[in-house]
């Protein structure tokens, strides 16, 4: 009688073992995977606003006061946001700029970046990160 009693409670603590609690830990993993991804992904675009900052039209600038970017801005930002996403590269995880914007008020650009991470997160579906990168535009020499 003993013995019965002995093996239901091995066969209950194997099925919450595989049922319950690897689920779940799987679950933690994958979750602690995708908030990684994601500050990752946010790094990147703040890497990209700066290059992105660089890339101002400074005679334009001195003449006008307008703040525009030139066309090479959106190349620069690319490669930056490309370097600083190495975990996500080695996901599989390959990160585009969506809109690259400024702010003439704030003298700010504004990058916004997105990836598809159906890789990163198999458990889920389809997941896309999306992360936004802000640099202030600094120029010495007023129009």
């Amino acid at each position: 009688m003993l013995r019965d009693r002995h093996a239901y409670s091995t066969l209950f603590w194997v099925g919450f073992l595989t049922f319950c609690l690897i689920p779940l830990v799987a679950l933690a993993v994958n979750v602690g995977r995708f908030f990684y991804a994601r500050a990752e992904m946010y790094q990147a675009a703040d890497a990209a606003a700066l290059a992105a900052a660089r890339e101002v039209d400074i005679a334009l600038y001195r003449q006008t006061g307008q703040i525009l970017l030139l066309p090479s801005a959106h190349g620069k930002a690319s490669e930056y946001a490309s370097l600083n996403s190495g975990y996500l590269h080695s996901r599989r995880i390959y990160p585009r700029i969506t809109n690259i914007t400024v702010d003439q008020g704030r003298r700010a650009v504004y990058v916004e970046m997105a990836a598809a991470a159906d890789e990163l997160v198999p458990l889920i579906g389809r997941v896309t990160l999306r992360g936004r990168g802000e640099a202030e535009v600094r120029l010495d020499a007023q129009p």
